[in-house]
């Protein structure tokens, strides 16, 4: 694909990318791509962002429709949606833009409906949390109309593939691969035996119905940030969205070497080095 225009977003806080973002800036305008704003993006406009994981999930909220190709660029922690390194900036311009050596990974979006005529799209997570002085929650979970089960936890958290890695994966919830369309569903300490993570289909439709006890207060968190408080029985319907956001990957990253490099999954005692079974 031929990129016409570019996109940069940067994380406010963080004055290192005040200086990365005219340099990278210089270097696309050199390349003849024009540097335009988020109303007049489209399918040939790639977008940066200078910043984490955070800022890249701010950055989907204003580019979800507008079928951009977006560049995470690490000036976080982690980073597994911003996996390149600003000091390796002309590699990757050269990769992507001269060379189209790269892949389109397509990051899918949750829908979440609150029984009001509400619809919420989020990229990472949605999460039922009962308030700090509040009791645990009673949440019943169905699924296709078919009651999954009910319990006392919490909270609850429900994940798209891109969100496994985030607040799933510290809730005990697997590490789902981003091509997938799949929900996560993962029980806050739970007061059940059987209280496992459960994966379901993007197709299927989640009903949620919330009781808390004694009219306490209970949040509702979308992709880290507040959006409601409630302190009555809700339900919510929870399903995959239509909307997706394109992630650009070069031949040198992918998603399993994040989870190896980043995450440490199968690095001996968290160091590196090989096993030795010599007896």
């Amino acid at each position: 694909m031929m990129f016409k225009n570019a996109l940069i977003f940067r994380n406010e806080k963080k004055p290192t990318t005040v200086e990365a973002f005219q340099i990278l800036k210089d270097k696309l305008e050199k390349r003849g791509l024009k540097i335009t704003n988020v109303n007049d993006a489209d399918a040939q406009t790639i977008a940066f962002v200078l910043g984490g994981d955070g800022t890249v999930l701010k950055a989907s909220k204003v580019l979800i429709r507008k079928n951009v190709s977006v560049v995470g660029i690490n000036f976080g922690h982690l980073g597994f949606l911003s996996p390149y390194e600003f000091s390796k900036i002309d590699d990757v311009l050269h990769k992507i833009l001269d060379k189209n050596d790269y892949k389109v990974v397509k990051r899918v979006f949750l829908k979440v409906l609150d029984g009001n005529g509400r619809r919420m799209e989020f990229f990472n997570d949605f999460v039922i949390q009962r308030a700090v002085k509040s009791h645990m929650l009673q949440i019943s979970v169905h699924v296709d109309g078919s009651k999954m089960g009910e319990m006392l936890c919490d909270g609850m958290i429900f994940s798209t593939p891109t969100g496994s890695t985030a607040y799933n994966l510290s809730a005990g919830g697997s590490v789902i691969d981003p091509n997938l369309s799949l929900i996560s569903v993962v029980p806050m300490m739970a007061h059940a035996f059987a209280a496992w993570p459960v994966i379901v289909s993007f197709e299927r439709k989640v009903k949620v119905i919330v009781k808390p006890r004694e009219k306490e207060e209970y949040f509702c968190i979308g992709d880290g940030e507040e959006i409601c408080a409630k302190s009555e029985p809700h339900e919510f319907e929870i399903s995959g969205s239509d909307e997706h956001l394109n992630f650009l990957c070069t031949s040198d990253i992918n998603f399993f070497k994040l989870v190896h490099t980043k995450l440490g999954w199968g690095i001996h005692n968290g160091f590196g080095g090989n096993h030795d079974f010599k007896m």
